[in-house]
């Protein structure tokens, strides 16, 4: 029997939602598919969300074999030392065909034993393999650099390129048999993020089953991040969730076509997520525009899903400076940025440090009166403390750059593992649970 496998990475996606939801709107295959497998509990010593406990970095651990720590990669879209072999980079060394779509942080390095590489979005600087594949790129890696500032010819334009390349990669039948469904689902939730994420996501599929059923891989690595997305943003929106399965159903089904391929299977989500009541962040509309407000002196920004960036700077001059005047912002005498600097090299990143319980202008400007509804003295001011008319200025100034995201869940560090026809390496599991790293070894270990 050859040795191959198919890797599936549904990121931080909780499954025991997927078995919820299987049984509400009659989806049985969904459940069916993941009890047919076995099961394992995974598990990261990774615990503060926003720095070790993300999927941009919890994956480089899966995907390296190296703790946080150790791979040093805390930030997307931050590339992954040179010396540090990827699973991937491993197997083609030993002439072992492999192909990998989506997965976060990755890097291409050698083409040898490469059927098709395509990064994730926010990998800015990292091109698709072959080349083709990115004319398929060009829509998420725009929509991933300038949301929530979209421009909406430049969208309907990269639009039109990307359903070309769905109708020439011969995926004409399955949208014209699901177009009626597909444009009930535009119509309720529009051009909303998770809409087109899952979207994406289902065409991605299609373009891989596609792929593979003339070039198949012996390692094929498949990553989908619409369902972490739906679940960070619109967990508590129920008149949206029957989309989400619809959704999950259908790429159930071509997942279930790309498995029958394969002799041995993992699907694992990384890590999990845990419901909360909504929670509001701060996010510049135009990232670029905003720190030229603050008359800082920068050379290129990379914004990240959430509510950061990476801010590249020209000297370490102009960094240094950037640092001292985004400490020295603050509202109620409280910091509004928590800063991050990368020692030996020219960037930062920044992240909003205030966060609120309520909101109801979310997604909207705020008129300057409404300010006291998001920002609140923290409860370490002193009371003492007077609201100052250079806070209002900050407020009134930030507030005209700035929409708020909403949050619905938070990072878990206990994460789901099902596979089938797989031996695992016995001294890893413990008590039925595996460490993320360990999964490494194990892979290079099947194809022994």
């Amino acid at each position: 029997m050859n040795k191959n496998l198919l890797l599936l990475e549904i990121n931080e996606c909780d499954f025991k939602f997927f078995e919820y939801g299987s049984k509400k709107y009659g989806y049985p295959n969904i459940k069916k598919f993941f009890l047919s497998k076995n099961t394992l509990d995974t598990y990261t010593n990774d615990n503060k969300e926003g720095y070790n406990l993300d999927p941009w970095v919890q994956w480089v651990s899966v995907h390296t074999g190296k703790l946080s720590k150790n791979h040093k990669i805390y930030r997307l879209g931050e590339k992954i030392n040179k010396n540090t072999d990827q699973i991937w980079d491993k197997l083609s060394k030993k002439k072992i065909k492999s192909s990998i779509w989506g997965a976060f942080n990755s890097s291409l390095r050698l083409r040898k034993s490469i059927n098709f590489f395509f990064p994730d979005p926010w990998s800015f600087k990292e091109e698709a393999y072959p080349n083709n594949l990115n004319t398929f790129l060009k829509l998420p890696r725009y929509y991933a650099q300038n949301y929530p500032n979209i421009n909406k010819f430049k969208i309907i334009y990269l639009g039109i390129i990307f359903l070309v390349k769905i109708f020439l990669s011969k995926n004409f039948f399955y949208l014209f048999k699901n177009i009626f469904q597909l444009f009930k689902i535009f119509l309720i939730s529009s051009l909303r993020s998770f809409n087109l994420y899952f979207f994406f996501d289902l065409m991605s599929l299609l373009v891989i089953n596609n792929t593979l059923k003339t070039n198949r891989s012996d390692f094929t690595l498949i990553a989908l991040n619409s369902f972490a997305h739906y679940q960070h943003n619109y967990w508590n929106d129920k008149k949206f969730e029957k989309i989400y399965f619809w959704y999950l159903n259908e790429m159930i089904k071509i997942i279930e076509q790309i498995s029958k391929s394969y002799n041995s299977s993992l699907i694992l989500n990384g890590f999990s997520q845990k419901k909360i009541k909504n929670e509001y962040y701060l996010r510049p509309k135009k990232p670029k525009k905003f720190f030229e407000s603050l008359n800082l002196n920068f050379l290129n920004i990379e914004p990240n899903m959430t509510t950061g960036a990476i801010v590249y700077f020209n000297s370490f001059k102009d960094k240094t400076e950037a640092i001292n005047k985004l400490k020295n912002i603050k509202i109620y005498d409280y910091s509004l940025f928590d800063i991050q600097d990368f020692k030996n090299s020219k960037k930062i990143f920044y992240n909003f440090s205030l966060i609120s319980k309520i909101n109801k202008y979310h997604s909207k400007y705020l008129e300057k009166k409404n300010y006291k509804i998001f920002f609140r003295k923290p409860l370490n001011t002193s009371k003492n403390y007077n609201y100052s008319k250079k806070d209002k200025l900050i407020i009134d100034s930030i507030l005209k750059n700035v929409i708020f995201m909403k949050s619905t869940s938070r990072h878990i560090s206990k994460g789901k593992l099902f596979y089938n026809n797989f031996n695992f390496i016995k001294k890893d599991i413990i008590k039925n649970k595996i460490h993320n790293i360990k999964i490494f070894n194990n892979i290079l270990e099947h194809f022994k």
